[in-house]
């Protein structure tokens, strides 16, 4: 039975904990305004290096500023995890709350995990007064199919801090209303 609750601070070093590890196939790049499916094979094994020492500083900024880190446990095992940031981004005319991290552990994909969890953070951006969720996406089919199965549109123009920080993401935004 998963344990569902607000992440505290001293839950921040078990982000790094989360087995991301993934066997990538397919990506999408977007040309033109369309995304493009390309063949792109890599093997996806936990945190690229430095990047959960990364990930740590910017959700503990986030954290401190009033961000929102809500998980699921299994026991004291920290299998999957969503936040957004409180930072209001204007974006094609919409007030948007920017989603830094959903990761699901690969043991426990396939369950509707990261639905439920991207439902709760939609379900917090309505009550802060947010119009849409920012989503700056991997490019690994996975990843990008996922969010347009939860009505994630891509975005007509990035925004220019977001997209300087993950040029090869894909940028998406999902309305609240």
């Amino acid at each position: 039975m998963l344990i569902e609750r607000a992440l505290t601070e001293s839950d921040l070093p078990l982000l790094a904990l989360i087995d991301r590890s993934e066997l990538v196939e397919e990506c999408y790049r977007v040309e033109n305004g369309e995304l493009i499916l390309y063949p792109a094979r890599f093997d996806m094994r936990g945190w690229p290096e430095g990047e959960a020492e990364e990930n740590a500083r910017v959700l503990e900024k986030c954290w401190r500023s009033g961000g929102w880190l809500h998980g699921l446990f299994d026991g004291e095992t920290l299998v999957a995890a969503v936040v957004v940031d409180n930072r209001v981004i204007h974006n094609q005319g919409l007030k948007m709350r920017q989603l830094k991290f959903l990761h699901i552990s690969r043991a426990w994909r396939g369950q509707g995990l990261g639905g439920r969890l991207f439902a709760l953070a939609c379900e917090h951006g309505r009550e802060v007064g947010a119009e849409a969720l920012y989503v700056s996406a991997t490019e690994s089919r996975n990843t990008v199919e996922f969010y347009q199965r939860q009505g994630c549109r891509l975005l007509a123009q990035p925004d220019p801090e977001l997209f300087a920080l993950e040029p090869h993401d894909i940028h998406f935004y999902c309305r609240l209303d």
